[in-house]
């Protein structure tokens, strides 16, 4: 081992990284570690400029966070049949007092308002929104109106993602496709996906090289040759959790099921963004709930810089409308489609009111990951 380490290149070799290394994922602004566990619950925000990470102990115990999560499970479960915007409000709010309300009290040190941060929830944390956590009270501010919220399922992942860079020149158009599959075998029909890649066509007309597939073109060896071709992609269909075999997870298309082990071996040429408008594309590991391994993250493993997923079930009924106004925030001062956007654009659209008759649960569900 110690021959193998002094070869160029291989001092590192079967060693854990230092970090000294990992703090560059912090080089943008911080990264917020949050873990759970029987001795307690803390807080390390990442830093760039410091050695050590910067530890804010939680008063929430691991049971706490459990319990956080099964009540988040009952309130979306919920909100399929009625109106919970109420009692999710109750949630963030107890969300903010227990975890991210002493998080920000130290951002706001050292970080202006406004300004882009990165989650790295671990354990029972990764189910819970962090996002969107607030006081919901009259007169104060939720931390969407503070800060920019991104998530990371790593650091070496969030340092991964900025290094990819696209080949094509930022004047370029991108390539971008557009998939749907309303019916897929064996699910509901989704009677809006023909309307919502009619929109982002519309939306992205002369930005962008754009086309898009449905129906029986829809398929696993077609998707997966689009993929790589493309640098820009949206699925909108059923995204399939499966939180015991992780890898079986997948979006399901005309003729099967699109898979995290299939996805996995996708040659991707130029991979810039991906939204996944499907259903649970955030859900893991249902008894280990650190792989972090579910549809979105898949796909930034796969490649994709920056990655827009979803934390509980998709309204087919509201997905047009959030899709549209999303789209329109992901064009720059210049007139460009940008990936590194799309924080901000969550952020706007998951705010603006122009969206206020979108039910609250269908505006928060939707994350960020990546660069």
């Amino acid at each position: 081992m110690i021959g193998i380490r002094e070869l160029p290149g291989l001092s590192g070799f079967l060693l854990p990284p230092l970090f000294r290394n990992l703090r560059q994922a912090a080089c943008e602004n911080p990264v917020i570690i949050v873990n759970a566990s029987e001795y307690g619950c803390d807080a390390l925000v990442v830093l760039v400029d410091r050695p050590n990470p910067v530890h804010i102990p939680l008063s929430i115990t691991k049971e706490g966070v459990r319990e956080l999560s099964s009540e988040l499970g009952t309130l979306t479960v919920r909100a399929k049949s009625m109106d919970v915007t109420r009692d999710l409000g109750v949630f963030l709010r107890e969300l903010w007092d227990e975890v991210v309300s002493p998080i920000v009290n130290f951002l706001q040190t050292v970080l202006p308002s406004q300004s882009r941060i990165w989650w790295c929830p671990t354990a029972e944390f990764t189910l819970l929104p962090l996002h969107a956590a607030g006081p919901y009270r009259k007169g104060q501010q939720n931390l969407a109106s503070l800060y920019i919220s991104s998530y990371t399922p790593t650091l070496t992942a969030l340092i991964r993602a900025r290094r990819h860079a696209s080949t094509h020149s930022a004047s370029s158009r991108k390539l971008f496709v557009g998939i749907g599959q309303a019916k897929a075998m064996g699910e509901s029909e989704l009677v809006s996906v023909g309307a919502e890649l009619a929109s982002i066509e519309q939306r992205v007309n002369g930005l962008a090289t754009f086309m898009h597939i449905e129906g029986q073109e829809s398929c696993v060896a077609r998707v997966t040759e689009e993929l790589g071709k493309n640098e820009w992609v949206h699925l909108a269909c059923h995204g399939i959790p499966n939180r015991n075999q992780p890898f079986k997870s997948a979006f399901a298309l005309h003729d099967g099921h699109f898979t995290i082990e299939r996805i996995s071996r996708c040659e991707l040429e130029n991979p810039e963004f991906a939204y996944l408008s499907a259903c649970h594309t955030t859900v893991g590991d249902e008894d280990s709930l650190d792989e972090v391994m579910h549809l979105a993250s898949a796909m930034q493993f796969a490649g994709f810089r920056s990655v827009i997923g979803t934390m509980w079930a998709v309204d087919d009924a509201q997905t047009n409308k959030i899709t549209s106004v999303f789209y329109e925030n992901m064009i720059d001062e210049r007139g460009r489609l940008d990936y590194t956007r799309a924080a901000l654009a969550l952020n706007r659209t998951m705010t603006i009111k122009k969206l206020a008759d979108v039910p609250f649960d269908q505006r928060i569900l939707y994350v960020h990951l990546g660069a």
